[in-house]
């Protein structure tokens, strides 16, 4: 009689803790998109398609593991002109995922700055000897670098709502940084290269230098007018400027080995702002069908303190409340037909 009581509350407690399995929520991510015209999705390897306007396509990128496989957002230029993306939302979790405008840029700019420099040293002793007029010039560059338009290959909430996210990009910017300076440094002189008309083409940084030793020994005359002074100063201001630019294009040219950074993307959860980028890329094995070059790298960010999911309720199905409770009744069932058959057996005659 003890032993199938005991057979009966063991069968009672393992229906309890199915039954509690069964009541624990398992959410999953839905999406929603603004601004469908500004969404691409690529179906990811390196014989992948690209489907546009398409929120099956994305959502599907964003969820299949596959983190070549992703979702662009602005698509049309690199430069987005608005806050284009999605929110993801997973039971009370809801976060927003959208491309970076130049206004963003004033936010997490400097930030972004020190991050690199930090990585890529050889730099950090060139941007300290700029001007201060010269580092607000490049700094003006920021949202020309093609980066606020990033490809998601993965979006997933951690624990507590934290959130991860997979970009694809470049594994080496560098060829794409060198063409910015340039062109900048073409921009540059054509707006200054009227006050210098013995100078022919593009300056070298040899033949700046020379320029503005020059102005400053007229500079420095006690004869010279103080409103040609003025005039000198200015020319000494445009031409450092070129001088700083000129310097920082000798630095990437000769700098060995990859320049990695990420595209960047605006997170938007709770309360919270953040700005997702990352300089530690993985190589990704494949490169996109259209060019050949783009999505050979992997990026990985996480908000701070992320923990992934533990794979317990989440990964398992959930037993319908029908059978839990056909389950419970079944097993007590049975544990009081043994407990009357104890009892018959035992019965006096």
């Amino acid at each position: 009689m003890k032993n199938a009581i005991k057979k009966l509350l063991f069968g009672a407690s393992i229906a309890v803790g199915i039954n509690a399995t069964a009541t624990t929520p398992a959410h999953a991510v839905s999406f929603s998109f603004n601004n469908l015209s500004e969404i691409k999705t690529y179906t990811g390897g390196s014989n992948g398609v690209f489907i546009a306007n398409d929120t099956v396509a994305a959502t599907v990128a964003l969820t299949d593991g596959d983190a070549s496989s992703n979702v662009e957002l602005w698509y049309s230029t690199e430069n987005p002109a608005s806050n284009v993306g999605f929110t993801a939302t997973e039971g009370n979790y809801s976060a927003t995922i959208s491309s970076v405008t130049a206004s963003d840029w004033s936010y997490f700019g400097s930030q972004w700055l020190s991050d690199l420099l930090s990585i890529y040293t050889p730099f950090q002793s060139v941007w300290n000897g700029f001007s201060d007029n010269t580092k607000s010039l490049v700094t003006s560059y920021f949202p020309l670098l093609g980066m606020g338009d990033p490809n998601i290959g993965s979006f997933q909430f951690g624990q507590d709502g934290g959130i991860e996210l997979k970009l694809v990009g470049h594994l080496d910017v560098k060829t794409k940084l060198s063409t910015l300076i340039s062109t900048s440094l073409t921009e540059k002189w054509d707006e200054m290269k009227a006050q210098f008309p013995t100078v022919t083409g593009l300056p070298t940084l040899s033949q700046v230098n020379g320029l503005i030793s020059q102005l400053q020994t007229q500079l420095s005359l006690a004869t010279t007018p103080v409103a040609v002074k003025k005039q000198l100063s200015s020319k000494i201001d445009q031409l450092t400027k070129l001088k700083d630019l000129l310097s920082l294009q000798a630095t990437v040219n000769a700098y060995q080995g990859e320049i990695a950074a990420s595209e960047i993307a605006k997170v938007v959860t709770g309360d919270k702002i953040y700005y997702a980028y990352s300089f530690s890329p993985t190589t990704s094995g494949i490169t996109a069908a259209d060019d050949g070059v783009s999505y050979s790298a992997i990026y990985t960010w996480n908000t701070p303190g992320y923990q992934p999911k533990v794979p317990s309720v989440y990964s398992q199905s959930v037993p319908e409340p029908s059978l839990v409770l056909g389950l419970l009744g079944f097993i007590g069932f049975s544990g009081m037909f043994a407990a009357q058959r104890k009892l018959e057996k035992y019965k006096p005659s």
